[in-house]
């Protein structure tokens, strides 16, 4: 099973990189339009861990 992009995205910059939810919800609001709650891509990382 191939990742989605959300989970793509969290493994790259926040667990390779140590970048901030903060700047991931910028990231994915500028480059694919997707408005996500930093809440949501919270539990999301909380699932990969």
């Amino acid at each position: 099973m191939r990742p989605d992009l959300i989970t793509q995205t969290l493994k790259t910059y926040v667990i390779q990189k140590g970048k901030d939810l903060k700047v991931i919800q910028r990231y994915l609001s500028v480059k694919y339009k997707l408005v996500m709650d930093e809440k949501v891509l919270l539990k999301r990382l909380e699932n990969l861990s």
